[in-house]
């Protein structure tokens, strides 16, 4: 750098450095942070997926042995059945719900922002707590919600969280139900500013030339709402498939009854730290991890070849 430059702490350049350095002294501590809680176990769990601990002389390599060792494990077809299962019932449920649920909100001219408050609460609580009371509202003798059911004159009770069917009334339903009353609150407010960023002028063109409140919806608000869905389509996955708290809460380590609430992450525990099988439960982090990132390149890939389209 030249003479006059270094002396120079208005000149532009100066500026520019200084300025650069002060945007990489914020950048590089929550990166550093990434780099030691995020990448480098994820590198670890790769690694150990290809190695085998074997005592007094550290580890061998075993290639892709615990692969074929976890693709032949029933136990871990069927915990990632029920992590899918479970995922897709619930966005398919919340979706639609916070849609609605969002779209009324934001017609309301008084009173809104208490009812956001109150949808918004279950997602501040602790998910150890709410599974627990929705442990207590499910059981099937003396549970709040049977008990609601017996009063009503109802024979046949539920067994809910006993019931490892695949059913309304089983315990793949009724853990659906709790989380889907976790996170409606998220979605709605997500939704909601979805909502807000669609130029009102759209509405009022549609009202000039006639169309009704539904036909508005579906050609306005839908396509208006495209980016927000992909985002929580995106972010509504990878928390559905990344479940735990709450399904150990429910159903213990081995996700009962009969393992209908053992998820991908549950199975890699019981493996891991249960079971002290460390190579088997990396090799199902990997799986996981590939699942989980093909999803999200294949939710990015459709809506991004969408907008490419339009923009031609």
């Amino acid at each position: 750098m030249p003479n006059a430059i270094r002396s120079n702490p208005t000149h532009p350049v100066q500026r520019a450095l200084r300025g650069a350095l002060v945007w990489y002294g914020f950048v590089l501590p929550p990166l550093f942070l990434i780099l030691i809680f995020i990448v480098y176990p994820t590198a670890i769990a790769f690694q150990q997926s290809l190695f085998t601990a074997v005592p007094g002389a550290g580890q061998k390599f075993a290639g892709t042995a615990h692969f074929e060792r976890l693709l032949a494990d029933p136990v871990f077809w069927g915990a990632l059945g029920n992590t899918i299962l479970l995922g897709v019932a619930f966005l398919v449920l919340v979706i639609p719900l916070a849609t609605v649920l969002a779209s009324m909100l934001n017609r309301l001219r008084r009173g809104a922002t208490p009812l956001k408050v109150i949808y918004f609460l279950p997602q501040l609580t602790s998910s150890v707590a709410v599974a627990i009371i929705f442990n207590y509202v499910f059981q099937p003798d003396w549970g709040l919600l049977n008990g609601g059911l017996r009063a009503l004159g109802v024979e046949q009770l539920p067994l809910w969280l006993a019931d490892p069917r695949y059913s309304l009334t089983g315990s793949r339903a009724a853990a659906t139900l709790l989380a889907v009353w976790a996170g409606l609150g998220y979605f709605i407010l997500v939704v909601l500013a979805g909502l807000q960023s669609i130029p009102a002028e759209l509405y009022d063109a549609a009202a000039i030339d006639g169309a009704s409140a539904l036909q508005s919806f579906w050609y306005i608000t839908l396509p208006g709402l495209r980016p927000t869905f992909v985002f929580l389509i995106i972010t509504g996955t990878i928390d559905a498939l990344a479940r735990f708290s709450d399904l150990w809460t429910l159903g213990g380590p081995g996700g009962s009854p009969a393992r209908s609430l053992q998820s991908v992450v549950m199975y890699i525990f019981q493996q891991g730290f249960v079971g002290s099988d460390f190579s088997l439960a990396a090799a199902a982090a990997v799986v996981f991890f590939l699942i989980v990132l093909a999803v999200t390149l294949f939710a990015f890939w459709g809506f991004l070849r969408r907008e490419f389209s339009a923009v031609r």
